[in-house]
């Protein structure tokens, strides 16, 4: 653990870590599932949880909350190990990645919709169609869900909100 880092269990965390060289090797749908898969069983094992989780070509965002077995760092060495093996990718990942600790005086509902966001603002997805490695096992948990069009995709003037409606946020990439 790096000097000044602190895992606090029960803590929600907004974690960035990114791609060797930012390769996009994420945006294979086969390394961007297996990575989903990793999220999704770590979660199943109920030593933390999952809020939302969004996969990008060379970065991937999660939101969680701090089990008590792992340090956050542990979590996402554990994330990147098995996520790499099961896409079946001999590359790798940035040394490290980002952390936030959410704040009592923050919202974790504007960081899943950053989150949420991510890959439209980017201009991967259209605002008419869902993107497909985004997870949030518990969608109730954020108001914005309900906001969405039918096929569960954003307000096409989301995705046209200027940068600085997400400046509060503490957010590394």
């Amino acid at each position: 653990m790096h000097i000044g880092r602190l895992s606090a269990v029960g803590a929600v965390y907004f974690v960035t870590f990114v791609t060797a060289a930012r390769a996009p090797w994420l945006g294979v749908p086969v390394a961007a599932n297996a990575m989903c898969e990793a999220l999704r069983n770590w979660h199943l094992e109920g030593d933390g949880s999952v809020l939302a989780a969004t996969v990008m070509p060379d970065h991937v965002h999660v939101l969680l909350i701090l089990g008590s077995r792992l340090e956050v760092g542990r979590c996402v060495s554990r994330w990147k190990t098995v996520g790499r093996r099961a896409a079946g990718y001999a590359g790798g990942w940035q040394r490290d990645f980002w952390e936030h600790r959410v704040r009592d005086n923050e919202r974790f509902e504007d960081y899943g919709l950053y989150m949420f966001l991510n890959p439209y603002r980017a201009g991967l997805a259209g605002s008419g169609e869902p993107w497909p490695w985004w997870w949030a096992p518990d969608p109730a948990r954020f108001q914005f869900i309900g906001l969405l069009d039918p096929t569960g995709g954003p307000p096409a003037e989301w995705i046209a909100w200027p940068e600085e409606r997400f400046s509060q946020l503490a957010k590394g990439e």
